[in-house]
C-alpha cells in the first residue's frame, strides 16, 4: 500500500519544531562529549598499547569530519522522516514519541534508521583522532550497546503503544540492517503494513523519563568499562 511520503526537504525543515531540536541537543550536549571523552581514552589505550596514531592528518581528519557530517545529515533527514509522518517527536525520552506508527520511507527498509548517522559519526570521530583501539575495541561495544538499547528500551515502549501493528512491522522489517526486499518498497515508496491506525495511547507512558536516566546510566557504564580497560592495560 502507498502513503503521502514527504519531500525530503520538508524533512530537514522539520528542524524548526522544538521536538526535534530537543533531540539534537541531547545528542549535541550527551552524547557527543560522551564519544569524545571515549575517543580521548582510547587514545591513552593507544599509547600504553605501544600504537601511534595512523594515516596522515592530510586525509585522515577530513575523512573523520566527512564522516560525522553526513551521519548528522542522515539522522537529521530520519528525524525530520519520523516526525512528519510519525506525527510527533522522534525522542520518546523527550516529547512522548510519535502516536502514528511510521513503515514507509527509510523506516520500510530498517526499524532504526537514525542507527547508522550515529555510526557514521562515531566511526568519523575515531578516524578523525586515528585512534586504532577506538575503532577496533570501542566501537563494536558501542554497536551492541545501541542494539541493547534500541531492543529493549526503544522498541518495548513501541510495542506499549502499537501492539500488534508494531509486532507485525518487527517481522517485515529488519532492526540495522536492510534486506533487498526492503531496499525495494522504499524505492518504489510501499508501505510494509496494509493499514496503519493512531496508537492507542497518545500521551506519554508513566516514568518515560527513566528512559533518558537508563540511557545515561548505559554511558556512565561505557566510560567506566573503557576506563576499566586503561587500567588493565
Amino acid at each position: 500500500m502507498n502513503r503521502n511520503i514527504p519531500k525530503t526537504l520538508d524533512c530537514f525543515k522539520a528542524i524548526s519544531n522544538p521536538e526535534i531540536y530537543r533531540n539534537f541537543m541531547i545528542h549535541l550536549f550527551v552524547m557527543f562529549p560522551a564519544a569524545m571523552m571515549m575517543c580521548w581514552l582510547a587514545s591513552l589505550l593507544d599509547q600504553k598499547l605501544g600504537w601511534s596514531v595512523f594515516g596522515a592528518d592530510i586525509w585522515r581528519v577530513p575523512s573523520g569530519l566527512s564522516l560525522i557530517f553526513l551521519g548528522g545529515i542522515w539522522v537529521w533527514f530520519v528525524y525530520g522522516y519520523l516526525f512528519l509522518v510519525g506525527e510527533g517527536s522522534p525522542g520518546t525520552h523527550v516529547d512522548g514519541g510519535p502516536i502514528r506508527l511510521v513503515d514507509t520511507g527509510p523506516y520500510s527498509a530498517m526499524r532504526h534508521p537514525s542507527v547508522l548517522g550515529k555510526l557514521l559519526g562515531v566511526t568519523g570521530l575515531g578516524l578523525a583522532w586515528g585512534s586504532t583501539s577506538f575503532l577496533l575495541f570501542f566501537l563494536p561495544i558501542l554497536l551492541l550497546y545501541s542494539y541493547a538499547t534500541n531492543r529493549l528500551i526503544q522498541e518495548k515502549f513501541c510495542y506499549e503503544r502499537f501492539g500488534n501493528s508494531y509486532a507485525q512491522y518487527s517481522r517485515e522489517v529488519p532492526m540495522f540492517l536492510p534486506n533487498m526486499k526492503g531496499f525495494r518498497r522504499w524505492k518504489n515508496k510501499e508501505s510494509v503494513l496494509a493499514e496503519i491506525e493512531l496508537a492507542s495511547v497518545s500521551s506519554q507512558p508513566p516514568g518515560i523519563w527513566n528512559e533518558f536516566r537508563w540511557y545515561l546510566l548505559g554511558l556512565i557504564g561505557l566510560l567506566s568499562l573503557f576506563g576499566f580497560f586503561l587500567w588493565i592495560a
